[in-house]
């Protein structure tokens, strides 16, 4: 049972749109589809409150490949100028977010986090912001669950040059209050990402967007064109479909919510006590005996669950694990049920091949 990632496990949605005619015989437009657009627009307006020009928005293949390119075009479009060479991401955070620093060259500097695993911005030193081209901050966050201060976190990156890139992936699926996008506090100096991935459990489609700073999308859309970067203008109807119907979104959210507290219960009932996260779909777990490669390897080995150890979103998350919560508790609860016959205070003995046992 792979709970490595967050693809819910239901049929996708259904199109509530038909392809326009004449879509496969032309370039769809690197900006994006007007249809698409004007139904990102409306869907910030609905779920968030705010007003953001069609022209503000753009579309993009999927957010994955936004966030890993997007640095390399800021650069390329000469934003921030030549001094400007370090990009900020979190602590523990999504990998794309290094990756794509990595492809544009930059430097990158880990945010520290507190102890409820929240950006410290306060933590970087003057040195490193200002050199600091752009920050990610992701809210609700993947791996932890927790909820950023955005108002705070986008004073902050104005007070100090820099721009804000928020990736909204799972803002649909804030459980804790309201859900929040840095657009909130207006589109200067900001960029907001959004996906149809989790909303609309549509990865397949592979459309996102994109939208903020007028200056800075205009800056970008040419560059994205010339690479290529353009979703399919079929991809991008039924996308603005999603974005315009909430309804399925609606029903998502209910099975998302659903699932990560019959989760959390789960692991509880299964000697692994944890916290529901403040938003997402990820339940992030303190492994048994501190180490989360030897706890991922046991969980797969002895009840057939693959779940991500948390050392692959920062130095930081060594000790912990991401479960992803996107089956029903029934499927999951057979599983874990083998958990509940590990010597937990095994952990900490090796076994014969030389590793910690569960």
């Amino acid at each position: 049972m792979d709970l490595s990632l967050g693809v819910a496990a239901d049929p996708p949605p259904r199109r509530t749109r038909r392809p326009s005619p004449g879509t496969a015989a032309e370039y769809p437009p690197g900006r994006g589809t007007r249809n698409l657009r004007e139904a990102a627009a409306g869907y910030l307006a609905r779920r968030y409150g705010v007003t953001a020009d069609p022209e503000a928005i753009a579309a993009s293949a999927g957010s994955k490949e936004f966030i890993s390119t997007v640095p390399l075009f800021l650069r390329e479009a000469g934003i921030g100028g030549p001094d400007r060479d370090t990009v900020l991401i979190p602590a523990l955070g999504y990998p794309a977010y290094e990756l794509g620093a990595r492809l544009a060259g930059l430097r990158t500097h880990r945010v520290p986090i507190d102890e409820g695993f929240r950006m410290r911005l306060d933590r970087v030193p003057p040195e490193v912001s200002a050199r600091a081209l752009c920050l990610w901050v992701n809210s609700p966050a993947n791996p932890t669950g927790v909820v950023e201060p955005l108002t705070e976190i986008t004073a902050w990156a104005r007070a100090h040059g820099v721009l804000l890139l928020s990736d909204e992936a799972y803002a649909d699926l804030t459980w804790c209050q309201d859900p929040r996008t840095a657009l909130a506090e207006g589109p200067d100096g900001v960029l907001a990402v959004h996906s149809l991935s989790k909303r609309s459990n549509a990865p397949g489609l592979r459309v996102g967007f994109y939208a903020g700073d007028p200056a800075v999308v205009a800056q970008l859309v040419p560059l994205r064109r010339a690479a290529g970067l353009i979703g399919s203008a079929e991809a991008q109807d039924a996308a603005a479909g999603l974005l315009a119907d909430d309804e399925h979104a609606t029903a998502q959210r209910a099975r998302n919510a659903r699932r990560v507290t019959g989760l959390v219960t789960a692991l509880t009932a299964a000697g692994l006590p944890c916290a529901v996260p403040e938003g997402g779909l990820f339940v992030w777990l303190t492994a048994p005996g501190g180490d989360g490669r030897v706890f991922a390897r046991r969980l797969a080995e002895r009840a057939g669950v693959v779940v991500m150890p948390g050392s692959e979103y920062g130095p930081g998350g060594e000790g912990h694990v991401r479960i992803a919560a996107v089956r029903d508790t029934d499927e999951i609860v057979e599983r874990l049920h083998s958990i509940l016959h590990f010597d937990m205070s095994a952990a900490h003995r090796p076994d014969g091949t030389g590793r910690k046992a569960l």
